[in-house]
This record gives structure tokens, sequence and C-alpha cells, in this order.
């Protein structure tokens, strides 16, 4: 642990990923660690992620393994026919390294984030790009239901539209949002409420029900529709 966190907090490794134009021409390849490594996340680190900006994350420390939810069918055509009891209460939203791990038919989400199969040692993993990996966090249920959570927690919030979208941004980037990423998500914004306005179920389904049943408005709808496609960009998953 000492070790850890000599490294974690030493001014090399907290600069940043960019990459300056007079520091390429000396160390092109970062061979001398002259910029931090632009990373994605680790496939547990991920969850770990959306489950903290929706504020959803528990954070207690050991224990059992849990059962996360996964997509149905999962175990079709595996070789012996298994079960899996999708947790509830706070198990349900525990850190993605207590998750069950079955070795015939791993948790989806942790397969297509490239973690290792865990037959054989790992020293180093793999970390892929496929268009698999966007279409699991928009369409997992456990991540619709972070961006559920993401977009109460926003609607919520005091403030402005304005304000709102910049507390949005500070959550899940740990910065403000520019003006071109604000025009285009007030376009966005306003083409959804539309779309919610006249359609009472469709609220309904896209945000749940409120905690303390009143009318679920347009706005909070648009909102996690907004919540989905901060939770999906490629800043969220990456390490800067």
């Amino acid at each position: 642990q000492h070790l850890i966190r000599l490294i974690v907090t030493s001014k090399t490794y907290k600069q940043a990923s960019i990459a300056r134009d007079d520091v390429n021409r000396v160390d092109p390849l970062n061979k001398y660690l002259s910029r931090q490594s632009r990373i994605r996340l680790d496939a547990e680190l991920i969850r770990d992620a959306g489950l903290l900006v929706s504020d959803l994350l528990t954070t207690k420390i050991g224990g059992p393994s849990v059962y996360p939810p996964q997509p149905d069918g999962v175990y079709t055509f595996t070789q012996v026919n298994s079960s899996w009891p999708t947790s509830t209460g706070e198990d349900r939203y525990r850190r993605g390294m207590y998750t069950f791990f079955k070795r015939s038919a791993p948790h989806p989400l942790l397969s297509t984030f490239d973690t290792p199969t865990f037959n054989t040692t790992c020293t180093r993993r793999d970390r892929s790009n496929t268009p698999l990996q966007s279409l699991t966090i928009a369409n997992d249920t456990a991540f619709f239901e972070m961006a559920q959570m993401l977009g109460k927690r926003i609607s919520d919030s005091p403030g402005t539209w304005e304000e709102r979208l910049q507390y949005a941004f500070q959550i899940c980037f740990a910065r403000n949002s520019t003006d071109s990423e604000s025009t285009r998500i007030k376009s966005y914004f306003d083409s959804q409420k539309p779309v919610f306005i006249q359609d009472q179920k469709s609220r309904t389904t896209i945000v749940g029900q409120n905690d303390d049943d009143s009318p679920i408005s347009s706005d909070q709808a648009a909102w996690v529709m907004v919540a989905r496609v901060l939770i999906n960009l490629d800043e969220f998953i990456t390490r800067q």
C-alpha cells in the first residue's frame, strides 16, 4: 500500500495525458513518462464509475460475491444449466470486484471489456475498442438503471438548465462543458421533450416512479436521455 500511495501521489503520475508539441519532439513515445497515459478503465471500474455518478454505489467492504443484473439467456448455450440469482438491495450496487465469476459464462460486461478468463495468470489486461462495448453501455439493464438515477440527480439539482448541465459534467467528467457541447446537448434535450410531453407511458418507462409518487415531467425524461449520452461517451470510461 505504501508503494501504491507513493506512485499515485507522485508528480509524474498526476500529470495530464494531453500531448504538448514541445514535449512530443523530445519524447514522442512517452518513454520518459513526460505525460500521463490515456487508457480505458478496466471492466469492473467502468461499472463502478456508473454506480458512483448515479449515487447508487454501495461502499461496503468485504463479504461474499454478488450477482448484479445481466441479460437473460447468458447460460442458454453453456454445458451446465446454471442460474444467476440477481442480487437485491445494497448487494445489487456493490463494486465490480465483488461480482461472482463463472468461468463457463462470465458476466457479459466483464467479457466485453476484456476481463481475463481467470483460468491462467494474467500480468496485463488487453484493451480492445469495439462497437459492442458502446452497445453494452447503451443497452445493458444495469447502465439503464444508472442513467435513470443520474438523470433524476441532475433534474433534482437546483438552478437553471445551464447550471444543471454544468453540474452533470462536473459529476461525470470533473470539468465544465464547452460552449459547443452545451449547444449540442441543449439541442438534443429540446428534441427529446416533445417526445415525452404527450406520452405518460414513455415518461414512466424512461424515468421510473418518483419517490413521492408525483407526476413525471417531460424534463425529467429528457434529462435521463442526456444522462444516457454522457455515460456512453468515450471520456466517461477513459482515464485521462
